[in-house]
């Protein structure tokens, strides 16, 4: 059994847009009593310390960032943050953890339907850091202390819009998040041994794209409202909750 911990509880918040993290950045920035203990909150593992790492929308820079990152500044652990879309409507505004990942669109479209690397047998679903076709997250210990509620993550090059295509993607995963990062950060995450959590809240469901029934202000809302509360929370943290 692997065990892997923090490193001197320094973390890095992640994301692929300022505005994803801009009022979880302010409030961190606050030269308050509350914001000035958080930055230097004082645990049985040493002082915590954050960053933030913009790294632009997309896998490539993504993994480029958060690689170039972990070479010259390891983190102990990294939260990706972000919106993302789901197929279900009462998802809107809601925040999830992403216990897993999938590449939802590598692979081709032919006339039968979608077929991945796997069915073409261009790749192994257990090919480490995969199990079974996802990145799965294995901090089981860390999902359950955050208090999060988890569901599977798609990561696309495309916003999906084909019903057919939605379909498809349902029938492999009937809840999930879509984003365009998410697998990045597991994937990096997986081969570097860092501990990692993504969170997700739900700024529109997949479909047609109609920004006007978006809910993107109050999907960043919530997202950033979540992540103040789990730094927050992060004062109390015990390394074992980092054992695998």
């Amino acid at each position: 059994m692997a065990e892997f911990y923090l490193c001197s509880m320094r973390i890095l918040l992640v994301s692929a847009t300022t505005p994803e993290l801009r009022q979880a950045t302010e409030w961190l920035d606050k030269s308050g009593p509350e914001s000035s203990a958080l930055q230097k909150a004082e645990s049985s593992n040493g002082a915590l310390q954050t960053e933030q790492l913009i790294t632009g929308v997309g896998q490539l820079q993504t993994a480029y960032c958060l690689l170039k990152k972990i070479y010259t500044h390891r983190p102990g652990f990294i939260i990706q943050a972000g919106i993302g879309g789901s197929p279900d409507a009462g998802h809107i505004g809601k925040v999830f953890g992403i216990r897993s990942e999938r590449l939802a669109d590598l692979g081709v479209e032919e006339k039968t339907g979608f077929k991945s690397i796997y069915d073409l047998k261009l790749g192994e679903r257990d090919h480490f850091p995969f199990s079974n076709g996802l990145l799965k997250n294995p901090y089981a210990r860390l999902m359950e202390w955050s208090g999060f509620s988890f569901l599977e993550g798609i990561t696309v090059n495309e916003v999906s819009t084909n019903p057919s295509r939605i379909r498809t993607l349902k029938q492999n995963a009937p809840c999930f998040v879509e984003s365009m990062e998410g697998a990045a950060l597991h994937y990096v995450c997986l081969m570097e041994k860092i501990p990692f959590l993504q969170i997700r809240s739900v700024s529109n469901v997949l479909g047609e794209r109609d920004k006007a029934r978006w809910k993107i202000p109050e999907a960043l809302l919530r997202l950033n409202e979540a992540l103040i509360d789990f730094i927050k929370k992060l004062q109390t943290i015990d390394e074992a909750i980092f054992r695998i």
